[in-house]
């Protein structure tokens, strides 16, 4: 921690992680809303599997990936608290706009533009906690952080769900992104900009791709963390309709359902998986990446259990521990990627990680679901969807735990000296 940071007290430091708690939550609301509410998006605006997987994933991610860089480029040189407020409000706005769309293309640029607003989010959040927060506390901090993830995914099942039913999708909307506004302002006017642990300027972009790029486990991450994506995405973003086509539910108890185990286990794993890899870390940082690979090879049979299960108890009774077990890989991941960047490119090291994972992972993953969704109709009729994401997280999760062990072999001698 720097020493104004220090000097303002661990108290501040935590509240400061707590208010970006909070803007990790949001984003995670007014993202997950799409999901749970693209059964009666679709069915209104008439479009295929295709196009709702490039609404939820393929359009939104590639925008905010692509913008991610310059903002990140920004964050690193200048003013985070800034940069982190004007994108909270700009996406929560959208979410707003997002429930007067009548026509789905005009739709899918408002989502287009809530991805810009998020690109903002998580290179500046880790960024700011790297500065508050030591490297032997860093991965549980930002295991906090990311408990945003799962927590935002929680609120935004069950009130897309529940205010869907009752009011729409539409008003669901305008209802769930609102409040961002006031979170902006609670940010702006209460969070500081933490002085930056090192007092050397900025690196230039060429700078920090080839710095990054020369770190062997870096480059292995960005495969395993794209594959690992890939799958979370996918069912992240059609679990609910899986749920309601396959089993029958309806939208409230969808909502419900999987806000409540999302929530309540996914928030748990990432908190178990800050704390055990900020322990193994102690012993070799090759920890970091240990657990990265139990998360995806353990995840991936509750994985395959709640798609292919007969009734929709037995599905979620294996989605839990699924969403746990998915839930280890976050906080590492996070810890690794900011212990291999130098402080003064650790936004950068976010942003172009998140450029390649969220186009390959978030982007393609749930895209690719509705391409074969709509392939796998003629013979499977609605089951087709269970075909489709067998596929995605066998080959996902798969690869990923194999990519997370070879990344382990370097992280340790790649992490080396990057502090200083």
């Amino acid at each position: 921690m720097n020493a104004e940071s220090a000097s303002r007290g661990p108290l501040y430091a935590y509240y400061v992680l707590g208010v970006l708690f909070l803007v990790s939550v949001f984003n995670f609301v007014d993202r997950q809303l799409v999901s749970v509410l693209l059964q009666p998006i679709k069915e209104e605006f008439q479009v295929s599997d295709a196009w709702m997987g490039a609404l939820t994933g393929l359009s939104f991610m590639l925008v905010h990936s692509v913008v991610g860089i310059p903002i990140a480029r920004w964050a690193d040189r200048g003013d985070r608290r800034l940069v982190l407020t004007l994108g909270l409000a700009i996406w929560s706005a959208l979410t707003a706009a997002s429930g007067f769309a009548r026509q789905f293309a005009v739709l899918l640029l408002l989502r287009m533009g809530v991805g810009i607003g998020e690109a903002a989010s998580t290179p500046a959040s880790h960024s700011m906690i790297s500065d508050y927060f030591p490297p032997q506390r860093r991965a549980t901090a930002l295991a906090v952080y990311a408990m945003g993830v799962y927590v935002g995914i929680m609120f935004g099942y069950i009130a897309a769900g529940w205010i869907g039913e009752r009011l729409g999708w539409r008003m669901t909307f305008v209802i769930v992104g609102a409040p961002g506004l006031l979170l902006a302002l609670l940010l702006y006017f209460t969070v500081k900009e933490p002085a930056r642990s090192t007092s050397v300027e900025s690196h230039p972009l060429a700078e920090v791709l080839r710095y990054l790029l020369s770190k062997r486990s870096y480059v292995i991450l960005l495969a395993a963390a794209s594959f690992h994506a890939a799958a979370a995405y996918c069912i992240a973003q059609w679990a609910p309709t899986f749920l309601l086509r396959v089993h029958g539910m309806s939208l409230s108890e969808v909502g419900l359902s999987l806000g409540l185990a999302t929530g309540l286990s996914g928030a748990a794993g990432t908190l178990v998986g800050g704390a055990l890899s900020d322990r193994l870390s102690r012993v070799n940082r090759a920890g970091y990446a240990w657990v990265t690979a139990i998360s995806a090879f353990a995840s991936l049979p509750f994985a395959i259990g709640f798609v292919l299960s007969d009734g929709s108890l037995q599905a979620l009774l294996f989605f839990a521990p699924m969403t746990f077990l998915t839930g280890l890989y976050i906080a590492p991941l996070y810890a690794m990627n900011q212990g291999l960047a130098r402080p003064r490119m650790r936004a950068m090291a976010v942003a172009v990680h998140l450029f390649v994972v969220s186009i390959l992972g978030g982007g393609l993953g749930p895209w690719i679901v509705g391409l074969l969704n709509d392939g796998f109709q003629a013979e499977y009729g609605d089951a087709g969807i269970r075909q489709s994401l067998v596929w995605v997280q066998s080959v996902g999760l798969s690869l990923a735990g194999l990519c997370y062990l070879a990344a382990a072999r370097t992280l340790d001698r790649d992490m080396e000296g990057t502090e200083s």
